[in-house]
């Protein structure tokens, strides 16, 4: 999602409703875009009614209201008068970065929750408390990317082997991931969830507000 949530258009019907821009509105937005894409600077009602069946009336009132709500902008540039959509996309941004942080915050908790639970499994099992060691080896099956059901699976296999060791379940777990009852269409059975560099996806949406800006 968030390689489409870097553009324009996706984060604009992603989010609409949220800034309160209704589908008039919405029609202006994508007509002023595409007028920008074909190097138009400076974009006036008229030259959307040109692009467009919509009245000019309604044209006009609909830019004067994206202007109100902080969404479009007139000013100038070496000495041109232009038409900005900056302010949405920097809105548009906010929102997808909150929403992002927001999924963030919801991926740690279920995280530590898991983590959590295949500790108190295992403790279990084993009948007694676990070693720095071996949470630290816990910790490595998630980050490296087993699920939580091939940490289980791999814990069963274990102690109906009487197996009660940390190394039998990280075999195990190896054993599990080239399984061809684990592979999806192709796919390892490791999963990506854990694999996203987050710094880096909000550096690109930074980039991408900074390339808006020049």
């Amino acid at each position: 999602m968030y390689n489409k949530a870097l553009d324009f258009r996706f984060m604009l019907f992603e989010y609409y409703k949220e800034l309160r821009i209704n589908e008039t509105e919405l029609v202006i937005i994508l007509f002023i875009e595409h007028l920008q894409q074909k190097d138009t600077e400076f974009i006036t009602p008229d030259l959307i009614n040109l692009q467009s069946n919509i009245d000019i009336k309604v044209i006009d009132e609909a830019m004067v209201r994206l202007v109100s709500k902080g969404l479009i902008e007139f000013t100038t540039r070496q000495g041109k008068m232009i038409t900005s959509l900056n302010p949405l996309r920097s809105k548009l941004q906010e929102l997808f970065v909150l929403d992002y942080e927001k999924n963030k915050e919801n991926s740690t908790i279920e995280f530590s929750n898991q983590v959590e639970e295949v500790y108190n499994l295992i403790q279990n099992a084993f009948g007694r408390q676990l070693s720095p060691v071996e949470l630290e080896t816990i910790n490595g099956w998630f980050n490296y990317g087993y699920n939580i059901t091939m940490i289980k699976e791999a814990l069963d296999q274990t102690m109906k082997r009487k197996r009660y060791n940390i190394r039998a379940i990280d075999k195990a777990l190896l054993k599990l991931s080239t399984a061809v009852d684990y592979a999806l269409e192709g796919k390892s059975a490791q999963s990506d969830l854990y694999r996203k560099n987050i710094h880096d996806t909000l550096e690109e949406v930074n980039k991408k507000a900074q390339d808006d800006d020049n």
